[in-house]
């Protein structure tokens, strides 16, 4: 079972346009002045739908999913699986680091990505501008269409839950959910625009890669992952 929640997000394709005019209308009012005219009308354009944003009710560590594991009928102890996934991680990490891209059967393939500052010509290109290292994971078969076999189940985002526990912890009757609150260790993680398909894609910063259609996830502790075939880390 999957637990979601739903979050408005602006759609506007000039949504920088209209975050820029809600910043001169803040510093204005923070200055006792009069915002301007065509801030306000450009921020009354702004149009938001609704979106879903998963939350997780759990983290899966090595030592829990190894247990698990055990727990289908395994011929190997937790610990021997424990071992053998902790052994995984530091060898995917060598033969990566070793130009290898790695190919896991239904789990996928794992690969490198590589940001870049840009240089004016091939010449002028060293390694010393490459700026990050990040491992692309491409998801295989088993993982590629989720949804078929997703079930879903519709909870209360962690900040309208927050906002439910302060105030009953303050005595309160009601509950603004219109005013964000921040749970204990993190928030919605909720982050920029969203798409009639759920979310934006997005490429490598200064680097190059592939472009995946990104849904949203949040959390026990908040935070955003994209859902797209090709997840950056």
């Amino acid at each position: 079972m999957i637990n979601y929640s739903i979050v408005m997000r602006s759609v506007n394709a000039n949504l920088l346009e209209i975050n820029q005019a809600k910043s001169r209308i803040n510093q204005a009012k923070k200055d006792g002045k009069e915002p301007e005219k065509k801030d306000t009308d450009l921020v009354k354009t702004e149009k938001q739908n609704a979106f879903a944003i998963s939350q997780y009710t759990d983290v899966m560590t090595i030592e829990k999913f190894a247990k698990h594991i055990t727990s289908h009928g395994s011929v190997y102890s937790r610990a021997d699986i424990s071992a053998i996934l902790y052994m995984a991680v530091d060898c995917m990490r060598e033969m990566l680091l070793e130009g290898k891209k790695i190919r896991l059967g239904d789990l996928g393939d794992f690969s490198l990505l590589l940001g870049s500052k840009g240089a004016e010509t091939a010449d002028k290109f060293t390694a010393q501008n490459i700026t990050n290292v990040k491992v692309q994971w491409e998801p295989g078969q088993q993982f590629k269409n989720l949804l078929d076999d997703a079930e879903f189940n519709l909870v209360a985002s962690r900040s309208a839950q927050a906002a439910v526990i302060k105030a009953i912890k303050e005595g309160k009757t009601n509950v603004d959910l219109n005013v964000p609150v921040t749970p204990d260790g993190g928030g919605d993680g909720t982050t920029g625009g969203g798409t009639q398909d759920g979310g934006s894609g997005t490429t490598g910063t200064e680097g190059s890669g592939t472009t995946g259609d990104q849904g949203t996830s949040g959390g026990n502790i908040g935070g955003e992952d994209g859902g797209g075939d090709n997840v950056n880390f």
